[in-house]
């Protein structure tokens, strides 16, 4: 049975700032299998949302479809500023590995941090300066693609094609720099790790915009790949769809963006892509190039045990200052958990002792205090606290003492 690797999808976690898709992350991966793709990337407009659902999901099947490969990824809007008025142009990102996916977080964090409302809408854009040095900073662990028609690459072909049908040669040139331009950056930022994006679909503008990514594909040496960009799972939920886009005030038109936009499966693509191709050789290439991205996703998970961030604190040095023969030793023996903190491996556990310690005896309630007149009850309750914390720190194999020095 042919198949192939759908690099392009959408979930209902798309509708995080405006309404945009249907599928559920769980029905999503069961058509996909029902379909016989290989695999499937969810990439959802500005939103890592559905990852963790979808892998809990994954987890439940796995056994029954151990080839099937769930790709994590993030369909940014790239843009050079945050200027209000521009086009917020669509890009794809998907992690090859945990490192990679990290970078999606950090990136999505930054975006997410720097949101602005333009023309109603609040806009997430990631500057390509950010791209840049989180690429840099985990460097070959995300995939790239051009994304869909709503690309800068692919607005800019329509743009240099309409400047090239009325003879304008200025913007023609103007056009197909912009293009030049965006292709050199893509690939000397992510190498063999981008893609270009085509889609199934019989409009003039997508067969226009397949037929010049075949072109560039040929002329700069990037593969040419095809996402399906699905917003909802069959072309029988096409009518459901456009109602939930027009369900609130005013229409948003449907029938030229989203006809294909759903899941396909091998057949069907092939067919669809003849339209702007004509040669079966090429778009079995195409989608054999699908597969080339699928082997590239590592198998990793999102899933880990809970883990306590840590910051820079004073080193206290392991000093057991009771002795073992003085006085203070049999004192001490009533606080064993104390007693270990003093002199743990762990710089965390060391502070947390030392400056609960030493502002105890700052406030008259510490140590001196108890030895001059035998109340020791604050001392217990920082003995029983301190129990507490260890007992948590083994259950959940962190150290919650972390906590309260990071707070």
């Amino acid at each position: 049975m042919q198949s192939y690797f759908n690099c392009h999808s959408h979930t209902v976690y798309s509708n995080i700032r405006l309404i945009d898709s249907i599928n559920q992350p769980e029905e999503l991966i069961d058509k996909a299998i029902e379909l016989g793709l290989s695999g499937i990337a969810i990439t959802d407009h500005e939103c890592l949302s559905a990852h963790v659902r979808a892998e809990k999901y994954m987890k439940t099947i796995q056994e029954k479809y151990p080839d099937f490969v769930l790709a994590l990824g993030n369909e940014i809007y790239l843009t050079d500023t945050r200027e209000c008025g521009q086009k917020y142009y669509h890009f794809i990102l998907i992690a090859k590995d945990a490192i990679g996916h990290r970078a999606l977080r950090e990136l999505s964090s930054q975006a997410w941090m720097s949101s602005y409302t333009d023309r109603i809408i609040e806009r997430v854009p990631t500057l390509k300066e950010e791209l840049t040095n989180i690429v840099n900073k985990f460097p070959g662990h995300l995939i790239a693609t051009s994304a869909c028609i709503g690309g800068e690459l692919s607005q800019n072909i329509l743009l240099y094609q309409a400047a090239r049908r009325i003879n304008d040669k200025e913007n023609a040139l103007f056009y197909y720099q912009k293009i030049h331009n965006f292709l050199t950056f893509c690939t000397d930022l992510f190498k063999d790790d981008f893609y270009l994006e085509c889609a199934p679909g019989t409009s003039d503008d997508q067969i226009l915009v397949n037929q010049v990514l075949l072109k560039i594909s040929e002329i700069y040496n990037i593969k040419l790949v095809v996402g399906t960009d699905a917003h909802y799972l069959t072309k029988d939920d096409r009518a459901v769809h456009k109602g939930y886009l027009n369900s609130k005030e005013g229409d948003r038109e449907v029938d030229a963006f989203y006809e294909f936009t759903y899941l396909m499966d091998y057949s069907e693509v092939s067919e669809l892509l003849n339209h702007s191709f004509h040669d079966e050789q090429v778009v079995k290439t195409i989608l054999t190039n699908t597969l080339e991205i699928e082997k590239k996703i590592s198998k990793y998970s999102l899933f880990h045990k809970q883990d306590i961030p840590s910051v820079e604190v004073k080193d206290y040095p392991k000093s057991a200052w009771w002795g073992s023969n003085n006085d203070y030793a049999d004192d001490m023996n009533q606080f064993p958990t104390l007693k270990k903190l003093f002199v743990s491996d762990d710089i965390q556990d060391r502070y947390w002792i030392n400056q609960c310690w030493d502002k105890l005896n700052e406030i008259g309630h510490g140590w001196n205090q108890y030895l001059e007149n035998g109340d020791s009850r604050y001392l217990e309750e920082l003995e029983e606290e301190a129990r507490v914390k260890s007992i948590i720190s083994q259950k959940l194999e962190t150290n919650m003492f972390r906590y309260p020095n990071t707070l």
